[in-house]
């Protein structure tokens, strides 16, 4: 463990020698948390413009091309739909080589993944329980449940040809770089560095669904759908101020965005309302507060929506 630099009030003592242990003591006491000191590196997969970014500290400092699943735009919902997962995950194993030149697993499916298909039937409790346990031991996701498992970044190429077919998007799920690129990134990343995978193109409710968690859950522990409505909660440090979204779907689909002002607890600046959550404001819908003024809310709605994109690309990886 490193020293910190610990001020301690001028004290008067006859020997320098007691001066010198009240010193070391207070080394002791106070270490410093290496992994604070530590460079945070985070990728940043934007499914929209098929580039993976790498940040080091907040700064971006590669770039590279990729390819994702056969279905590049859908987030993933369950086992063989081919869709790229959109969500915070963290590199769970690192393999060289592999099937596909180098691989960084994946910690799909998170807590979130499971949370939806659960309230989905897409999994059952005791698949729940494993996907949740492996979560908590930063393992791999596991497979065997109907949210499938084994998404990682890998080689193989940008581009495959299959027959006199020249793809772009080619993968089962995974995110898929040239061999060179992947060398770079393969020597660069840490087991638990966070990888953060979403749209650009998608509405609110599409980009905030994936960072979204439950917020109704029973006994057990498991998340509820109370007269057949789920709702989840996710929230982002935006550009306009610490924006809260709350997503319904089920019986009932929306999306509600709150933005709040500095300090705890902040005053609202905005409330938005999508009563269908499909992006398109009408007369139904609404948008109030101060940084509503002067905006249509077709104005209002695409400006949170930009604000979480940008939340999304900067680099700084969300919380887990």
């Amino acid at each position: 463990m490193k020293p910190c630099i610990t001020l301690i009030p001028r004290l008067h003592f006859p020997s320098q020698t007691i001066v010198f242990l009240i010193l070391t003591v207070a080394v002791m006491i106070f270490p410093v948390d290496e992994s604070r000191s530590e460079a945070r590196r985070c990728l940043v997969v934007d499914k929209a413009a098929r580039e993976l970014v790498v940040f080091n500290d907040g700064r971006r400092v590669a770039a590279y091309s990729v390819s994702l699943g056969v279905d590049p735009v859908s987030d993933k919902r369950k086992v063989r739909d081919y869709a790229t997962p959109e969500g915070l995950y963290f590199i769970s194993y690192k393999k060289d080589p592999s099937q596909y030149h180098r691989t960084l697993g994946l910690s799909y499916p998170n807590i979130a993944d499971a949370e939806k298909a659960l309230a989905s039937g897409v999994i059952s409790a005791s698949e729940y329980a494993r996907i949740l346990d492996a979560f908590r031991r930063s393992r791999p996701g596991p497979c065997g449940t109907g949210l499938g498992c084994a998404i990682a970044v890998h080689g193989g190429g940008v581009f495959r040809q299959f027959g006199p077919h020249r793809e772009r998007d080619w993968t089962e799920g995974c995110v898929a770089l040239d061999n060179a690129d992947m060398d770079r990134l393969f020597a660069f990343c840490r087991q638990g560095d966070r990888v953060v995978i979403f749209n650009s193109a998608a509405n609110l409710f599409g980009l905030a669904r994936p960072f979204s968690r439950a917020t109704v859950f029973d006994a057990q522990g498991l998340p509820l759908c109370p007269q057949g409505v789920c709702t989840y909660e996710a929230e982002f440090a935006t550009i306009l101020g610490r924006t809260a979204v709350r997503i319904t779907e089920g019986a009932l689909w929306s999306v509600q965005a709150v933005v709040y002002g500095p300090g705890d607890p902040g005053g609202i600046l905005l409330t938005l309302f999508d009563r269908n959550a499909d992006g398109r404001m009408s007369f139904q819908d609404s948008a109030e507060g101060p940084l509503a003024e002067g905006r249509t809310s077709e104005e209002v709605c695409a400006m949170v929506r930009q604000a979480v994109v940008d939340a999304l690309s900067d680099g700084t990886c969300l919380a887990p």
